[in-house]
């Protein structure tokens, strides 16, 4: 049976809660605080008072449910089968079930919640003021929906890599004379081979949680993870992992040979021209680790639709897709293109040189600024993207070109008249 730990303050027996600020149980009753490592060790020679599943007619198996007896106050609490750490409905006492993460289900680190319910509202209305073409509506009326603290399960890939790339590159130098413009070009076979070792590369590892909106809320510090321990669920919700090393590993690893591939392209240097002819990828050792990482998930409805934000609760960066007003899109449309297109058109005048074509002229490339500035505005009400590279996680110090040749092929000369 499945078992629920709840968290008790040894001074009152109010309920404790991980505060993220004081990064200590907190009694939310009398205020008392106790360091984590501490208490658990307490709990561990005095043993710790266990919940267990309640039996019931109704077959929860079935809809893989799972229903507890919260012992604070009686009440139940349902949840699936990769709920680990919730809260009683009824009287609001954290619990954590604790054989979620027994055994090889147990994480190998967590990073601790740095930030709370308040930063995250904080930070999400921050984010929706900054968004220029927000609809006022959404920004004045943006109810929050729900808060939410949840630890999500991440895989953590850990890899050595050997990458190669060879390349046709070139170099071209130009001059003239009285009557040619002179172009020379010289071609080149280029090769760069290198290792490096990518660490902590993450996927999330919840079926629940929009693979892309992980990605948007990176990175984390992992060098601030501490080892598993259940008091840093308290309060906070938390899932098991339903989603494989295995299946994870696919977008890990791609990640990793989009950044091979980039870096070893770096290196390719003092060309005009370069064009990649083929590339190579190869993991030559790799592991794997189990990770809870903090995350407040804020929903909102607006006009009838639903809106997800995310905030990374180590760090504070907060994601989401903001809608866009019309009006104020074609408002910047327009004005951007009336004052770019007057001011075009004042300097004409004032070098007298206005004739339908300058006119005509002056239009088209206010026309292309006004839209440059307009879609770029409106790009900026979506940040929510997949990852594609895995820059951040490749380790300080471990690149280094192993082979690399650039090999002279030919030279192409051309020459063109001058019209005088």
């Amino acid at each position: 049976m499945s078992e629920l730990s709840s968290y008790k303050c040894t001074a009152c027996g109010g309920s404790l809660k991980f505060g993220s600020d004081k990064q200590k149980l907190v009694c939310e009753s009398c205020g008392a605080e106790f360091d984590v490592a501490e208490y658990e060790a307490a709990i561990a020679a005095g043993g710790a008072e266990q919940y267990e599943a309640k039996q019931d007619e109704w077959d929860v198996h079935a809809e893989g449910l799972v229903v507890y007896e919260c012992k604070n106050c009686g009440g139940e609490v349902v949840g699936d089968e990769t709920m680990a750490s919730t809260k009683c409905p009824y009287c609001e006492n954290p619990i954590v079930i604790s054989s979620k993460f027994e055994g090889s289900l147990k994480p190998d680190l967590v990073i601790p919640f740095k930030l709370d319910k308040k930063a995250a509202k904080s930070k999400l209305t921050e984010h929706v003021n900054k968004i220029k073409l927000a609809p006022m509506a959404f920004k004045v009326g943006n109810h929050i929906d729900e808060v939410k603290g949840i630890y999500v399960p991440f895989w953590l890939f850990d890899a050595d890599v050997h990458a190669s790339g060879k390349y046709e590159a070139t170099k071209v130098k130009t001059h003239k004379d009285s009557k040619y413009e002179y172009k020379e070009t010289s071609y080149f076979d280029v090769y760069r081979e290198g290792d490096m070792r990518f660490e902590n590369v993450p996927a999330d590892a919840s079926k629940q949680m929009d693979d892309k909106l992980m990605d948007s809320i990176e990175p984390y510090d992992v060098s601030a993870a501490v080892p598993y321990s259940s008091a840093y669920m308290a309060g906070f919700l938390a899932n098991r992992y339903d989603v494989s090393p295995e299946e994870c590993k696919p977008r890990a690893e791609e990640r990793m040979k989009h950044t091979a591939k980039d870096m070893i392209r770096g290196q390719v240097k003092d060309y005009n021209t370069v064009t990649s002819k083929n590339d190579t990828f190869e993991k030559r050792s790799d592991t794997h680790k189990y990770a809870l990482y903090p995350v407040w998930i804020l929903n909102t409805i607006w006009n009838g639709n639903k809106y997800v934000f995310a905030m990374n609760g180590q760090t504070g960066k907060l994601v989401g897709d903001v809608p866009y007003s019309k009006g104020k899109f074609w408002g910047v449309l327009l004005g951007v293109l009336a004052a770019i297109w007057g001011i075009l058109f004042a300097i004409l005048a004032i070098k007298g040189n206005i004739a339908p074509k300058g006119i005509v002229g002056t239009g088209v490339i206010a026309i292309i600024i006004a839209l440059i500035v307009a879609f770029s505005m409106k790009g900026k009400t979506k940040s929510v993207r997949k990852k594609t590279v895995a820059a951040d996680y490749v380790k300080n110090g471990s690149f280094r070109i192993t082979n690399q040749y650039d090999n002279f092929v030919k030279k192409v000369e051309e020459k063109k008249a001058l019209n005088r």
